[in-house]
């Protein structure tokens, strides 16, 4: 089953591995459960470096763009797990395909790293969230538009 909003309740926890769904909060901190092949439920404390995924963006030329973007990009180029998996282990291959997903990035600031990890979350997110979403609220765009 497909979440209904993409990334906001998506995150990453500094000093652990992987993505994490946010079931509940607390004073206490964070039930989460991981997004990996086995689904496991912890808590992690108030006080843990939390990184919402809808709030990352990534540097390019002008400005920066929401990793959101960035994944339905790879989504639109319809690789398979196979391939991006591979790519993902070879430096020319991933700057290639990070590429060909956002032309526009930052060489200076953007690191194999930054687009290796991307690209991992995206194939964890892969037949989770559906990329054809958009980020929009509903009725958002019209809201904008009236206000001005």
């Amino acid at each position: 089953k497909l979440m209904p909003h993409p990334l906001d309740k998506i995150v990453q926890i500094s000093g652990t591995s992987g993505l994490h769904r946010v079931l509940t909060t607390s004073k206490q901190g964070y039930l989460l459960e991981s997004l990996e092949t086995t689904p496991r439920r912890w808590h992690a404390p108030a006080q843990s470096k939390v990184a919402a995924l809808a709030e990352i963006a990534i540097y390019t030329q002008e400005d920066q763009v929401p990793l959101w973007n960035v994944f339905q990009n790879l989504h639109r180029l319809g690789m398979s797990e196979a391939a991006i998996t591979e790519a993902i282990t070879n430096e020319d291959s991933l700057v290639a395909l990070f590429k060909e997903a956002l032309p526009e990035y930052d060489a200076e600031r953007v690191y194999v790293s930054d687009m290796r990890k991307a690209l991992r979350w995206f194939l964890v997110l892969h037949g989770r969230v559906d990329f054809n979403a958009s980020l929009e609220p509903e009725g958002g765009q019209e809201a904008a538009g009236a206000a001005e």
